[in-house]
C-alpha cells in the first residue's frame, strides 16, 4: 500500500505546473504598421515540472530531494489599438531552462523553487529582450503578411 501510495505522489508531481512568477516582467515594442501604431508584449512563461527522488522512512535519516525544472518560454501578446483588430499570443522559441533541487518532497518545496527562480529574474529578463530582439524581423514579416504585402 505504502508503494502505491509513494507513486501516486511521485505521478502528480511529474505533471508540469505554472509558475507564479511570471508577471514580474514584461517588455513592451511599438511597431509601426501602416497609418497606425501595434503594441508588442513580450513576457516569460514558466512551467516548472518536479521529480522526487529517494525516500522517506520512518526511524531512518531522509533522502528525499526535489529535483525541479523550469522552462521559460516568451509569449508575444500583440495588440492593435482598441478596435482595430484583435488580440493575438503567440509563444516563441527558444525556451531558457533553469534547474535546481531542494531538500525534502516536492509538494514542500514550492516556495523554495519559486525563491529560486526569482533569484535567477536578471536570467530570465535578459533572455525576454533577447528573445524579442531575434523576433523583430519575423513580426515585421508577419504584419506585412496581415496587411497584404508578403515580403519578397
Amino acid at each position: 500500500m505504502t508503494a502505491i501510495v509513494a507513486a501516486l505522489s511521485v505521478a502528480s508531481l511529474a505533471a508540469p505546473a505554472l509558475a507564479n512568477t511570471d508577471q514580474d516582467f514584461r517588455h513592451q515594442v511599438e511597431v509601426p504598421h501602416g497609418e497606425r501604431q501595434v503594441t508588442a508584449v513580450y513576457q516569460p512563461k514558466t512551467q516548472v515540472s518536479y521529480r522526487q527522488v529517494g525516500n522517506m522512512t520512518p526511524n531512518r535519516p531522509s533522502t528525499a530531494r526535489c529535483l525541479w525544472q523550469a522552462e521559460i518560454a516568451v509569449e508575444r501578446h500583440l495588440q492593435a489599438p482598441a478596435g482595430q483588430g484583435s488580440h493575438i499570443v503567440r509563444t516563441l522559441v527558444p525556451t531558457k531552462l533553469i534547474e535546481g533541487s531542494t531538500k525534502g518532497r516536492c509538494a514542500q518545496g514550492n516556495e523554495q523553487v519559486n525563491s529560486a527562480i526569482a533569484r535567477r529574474a536578471d536570467e530570465v529578463r535578459e533572455h525576454v529582450l533577447a528573445v524579442a530582439a531575434e523576433d523583430r524581423n519575423a513580426l515585421m514579416a508577419e504584419l506585412s503578411v496581415a496587411a497584404g504585402n508578403p515580403a519578397g
